[in-house]
């Protein structure tokens, strides 16, 4: 196999002579990407975004907040890439992280048993 290997956690499951691991299908998801390039960390940190920085020769970069309250002040931190072709995959992969991770939380909501309202109970002063 000439592909990249990623290391993954999760549940081990053994059964008669079989291993598995069951492990959570979006951090699988974020781990490929970044293995190829196409996502980086930064994008789940606090005080951290990847953008497009624009100028002469566009870059996808890393900008940290460096306020310390208030309104945020970004400060460009490094640099993910300057080739256009790799911009376009990164952005699409990112894109499709997103949709995944509100099709998990629409998932979740639906998951929930729908509580019913509660009756208001009417006291004795009210009428």
């Amino acid at each position: 196999m000439s592909g990249k290997k990623i290391s993954l956690s999760g549940e081990v499951h053994i059964s008669t002579g079989s291993v598995y691991t069951t492990v959570d299908a979006l951090e699988a998801l974020k781990a490929i990407g970044i293995t190829y390039g196409l996502y980086s960390r930064d994008e789940d940190q606090r005080g951290c975004r990847v953008v497009m920085e624009g100028g002469e020769f566009p870059a996808l970069v890393v900008q940290e907040d460096k306020s310390l309250h208030g309104s945020p002040c970004w400060e460009t931190v490094r640099m993910v890439t300057n080739d256009p072709e790799q911009i376009k995959r990164y952005m699409a992969f990112r894109n499709t992280v997103q949709m995944i991770r509100k099709l998990n939380m629409e998932l979740s909501r639906e998951s929930r048993p729908q509580m019913p309202p509660k009756k208001k109970e009417a006291k004795d002063h009210e009428r």
